[in-house]
């Protein structure tokens, strides 16, 4: 049956739309309201329909957003989606002489065969440009918020939009085993060892194909998830898998959307979500161990790195929260630190990073002193540019402490990612290139802190290489690196990007330290991309 566009919808106010003028021209063909943006150029009105505001973004951004932002920012996206923007260059009043003889990398880009990805740059010789796409699942309904590797390198654990915290196995790494000792049995549990067994799920055995087997019949949508058309057939000339092609295990509890994981040093896992609690995980049980109630969002969270019993949350009611697992509690907290919206422990545990909405970025040292834990601040800095329209904060997406470093990395919405020093607060560089201006994009640093990764809402993932620390001039203005590597991920924002750990890459023998780098990436279509540089 052909659709009429002309007939009269289905609306509330009908007499507000002017007699004798056709409905269609203010409703598109599912009748949604069609609206104006007047902003535009000569006052005629980019039209869109009030559908976009629909479309999947950043919850936070959603929940504080006015509608003329959303708006704003749905339209903006969609832009970045179907055509790229012109990049104004930083780098042409620095260097003039090396702008006019560097050519672009995209236009002599070779093509190396099924699966190669194209490399963009402006540098005179990328370290990427043998990049091809290894692997692709359908891993959830609906975009992927977190994407997090154990540190041990076999589980990747993913939770988005459909409340479904999954693991997978990579290839090759074997079932996990139940690591847990008596101590942990009985404090999470109340139980002996011994009564852990009930909860101890069967592992899933696998085919040598890689796809679980099951007495059940295969569905459609069992056979979906493995997305062969996706995989290039790569594997026919470069025979490598790095995840299982199904899930080691799915859990389910939550009742709103995923926000953030956090894996501990023995494999326990930590999930944030929208339903305002965070709940906590073992790989070897089917259900959760323990549940934290909040008051609003829980937008971050992570473990304490040396005290395993302690994690700490941030959620949107203003509240940073120091637990103990074992007790179930809050042992210390601070009030009206703002709607955070990121944070980051450093490695040695005694550092905590905390970004908020309107762009702040608070450090704290967290300190036990005989049993007590106390959380005190330090120092503070709003992540802003120094003069123009990003002058004003804008809200943190992701912080990421730099490995063997006393640097950290912040990203914020207005496309920038800012590198301070820990102690001074100080900015010792800027990175440029990548779009991010309503999404909840983290940026990651590879393991040995050579190369800094983040998804980008132009459906791209950017590579840049590290600035050195280098000490601002006496005007304050610090380095620009522009000079990016940046590839097509998805068809769809990048909300995830991360470089799986050395124990995964394939980088024996590597005559540079690009070769054999595994990248993992996904994006608002629910869908896992596994990228690897070849040595070819």
């Amino acid at each position: 049956m052909v659709e009429d566009h002309d007939s009269e919808p289905n609306v509330m106010n009908p007499q507000k739309v002017p007699s004798g003028v056709p409905w269609k021209n203010f409703f598109d063909s599912d009748g949604n309201l069609i609206v104006k943006n007047l902003d535009t150029v000569c006052g005629l009105g980019e039209k869109t329909s009030v559908k976009d505001l629909e479309k999947p973004v950043d919850p936070v951004f959603l929940r504080f957003a006015s509608q003329e932002e959303q708006l704003s920012a749905s339209m903006t996206v969609s832009t970045l989606n179907t055509q790229e923007k012109p990049r104004n260059s930083f780098l042409g009043r620095a260097h003039p002489s090396l702008i006019k003889r560097t050519p672009f990398r995209e236009k002599r880009n070779i093509v190396k065969g099924v699966g190669h990805v194209k490399i963009n740059t402006k540098k005179a010789e990328a370290e990427f440009d043998n990049l091809f796409v290894v692997q692709a699942l359908r891993a959830h309904d609906g975009p992927i918020w977190s994407l997090r590797m154990n540190e041990k390198g076999n589980l990747l654990a993913t939770g988005g939009q459909d409340a479904v915290l999954r693991v997978w196995l990579l290839c090759g790494q074997g079932n996990p085993e139940v690591n847990w000792n008596q101590d942990y049995s009985e404090t999470f549990n109340g139980k002996s060892k011994d009564g852990l067994n009930k909860h101890v799920v069967s592992e899933p055995s696998f085919s040598s194909s890689g796809t679980r087997s099951s007495s059940k019949e295969t569905t459609g949508k069992d056979t979906e998830n493995s997305i062969s058309n996706r995989e290039m057939n790569i594997q026919t000339k470069y025979p490598r898998q790095l995840l299982k092609s199904q899930p080691f295990r799915e859990f389910m509890g939550h009742k709103l959307d995923i926000l953030d994981i956090a894996w501990s040093k023995n494999d326990f896992l930590l999930s944030a979500s929208m339903d305002k609690t965070v709940r906590l995980w073992h790989p070897s049980v089917n259900e959760a161990l323990r549940k934290f109630q909040h008051s609003d969002f829980i937008t971050t969270v992570h473990f304490h790195p040396i005290e395993e019993g302690i994690f700490i949350s941030g959620a949107l009611d203003e509240k940073l929260r120091v637990w103990d697992v074992a007790e179930k509690k809050v042992i210390t907290f601070k009030d009206r630190q703002g709607l955070i919206t990121a944070s980051s422990v450093s490695r040695d545990g005694k550092h905590l990073l905390v970004g908020t909405y309107k762009g702040l970025c608070k450090s704290f040292l967290l300190k036990q002193d005989q049993g007590t834990w106390t959380l005190q601040q330090v120092n503070e800095v709003e992540v802003c540019s120094r003069r123009g329209k990003n002058s004003k904060g804008s809200k943190i997406s992701g912080i990421s402490f730099k490995p063997h470093s006393d640097e950290f990395l912040v990203s914020s919405n207005d496309s920038r990612l800012r590198c301070y020093r820990l102690e001074s607060l100080v900015r010792t560089c800027k990175y440029l290139g990548h779009r991010n201006f309503c999404s909840q994009i983290h940026p990651c640093y590879s393991e040995d802190g050579e190369y800094i990764l983040c998804g980008s809402e132009d459906r791209q993932v950017y590579i840049w290489k590290t600035q050195p620390q280098k000490v601002p001039e006496n005007n304050g203005k610090t380095e620009q690196n522009e000079w990016s590597e940046h590839f097509m991920a998805h068809n769809c924002i990048v909300s995830c990007a991360i470089f799986a750990p050395n124990v995964v890459s394939n980088r024996k023998g590597a005559n540079h330290s690009a070769i054999g780098r595994v990248i993992i990436t996904a994006g608002y279509s629910g869908e896992i991309r596994i990228y690897e540089n070849m040595d070819l």
